[in-house]
C-alpha cells in the first residue's frame, strides 16, 4: 500500500500536473481559434452586404439611366428618338455588362474570401496546414452547393 501510495504520488506530481497542463493549453487554443474563426466570418458578413449594397447602387444607377434615355427620347423628334434609344440600349447592355463584371469580381472575391476563412478555419481546428490542391478542392465542394448566378439575377 505504501509503494502503491508513493507511486500515486509520484505519478500525480510528475505526469498529471503536466499533462492537464498540455491539455488546458490545447483547450484554450482551441477556444482561440474558434474566436478567430467567428470574428472571419463576421467580417465575410460585412463584406458580403458591402457587396448586396454596391449591387443595389449599380441597379438604380442602370434604372436612373434607362429612365433618363426615355425622357430624352420622348422630348425630341423621330430622328432624335431612335439615336436616343439605341443610345440607351447602348448604356443599359453597359452598365448590364459592368453589373455583370462586378458581380463576378465580387463572387470571386467573396469566393478567395471564404476560402481563406476555409483555409484558415480548417487549420486551426486540425493543426495542419493545406496545399493549394486541397484548397481549391475544399473551395469548389463547399461552393458547388451555392448558386452565385442568383446573387446578380436577384433584382432583374
Amino acid at each position: 500500500m505504501v509503494t502503491f501510495g508513493i507511486l500515486f504520488f509520484t505519478l500525480w506530481k510528475l505526469a498529471w500536473g503536466p499533462l492537464r497542463g498540455v491539455i488546458d493549453q490545447r483547450r484554450d487554443a482551441i477556444e482561440e481559434s474558434i474566436k478567430a474563426a467567428q470574428e472571419m466570418e463576421r467580417k465575410a458578413d460585412l463584406k458580403y452586404a458591402e457587396y448586396l449594397e454596391s449591387m443595389a447602387k449599380a441597379r438604380h444607377e442602370a434604372e436612373e439611366i434607362i429612365e433618363h434615355a426615355h425622357k430624352v427620347g420622348e422630348s425630341t423628334k423621330s430622328e432624335i428618338v431612335d439615336q436616343a434609344r439605341e443610345q440607351a440600349q447602348k448604356e443599359v447592355e453597359d452598365a448590364r455588362g459592368q453589373i455583370q463584371r462586378e458581380t463576378r469580381k465580387a463572387v470571386q472575391e467573396i469566393k478567395d474570401q471564404v476560402a481563406d476563412l476555409t483555409i484558415l478555419a480548417a487549420g486551426k481546428v486540425t493543426g495542419k496546414s493545406m496545399n493549394k490542391e486541397d484548397h481549391l478542392r475544399l473551395v469548389d465542394e463547399a461552393l458547388s452547393e451555392v448558386d452565385f448566378e442568383q446573387l446578380g439575377a436577384g433584382g432583374k
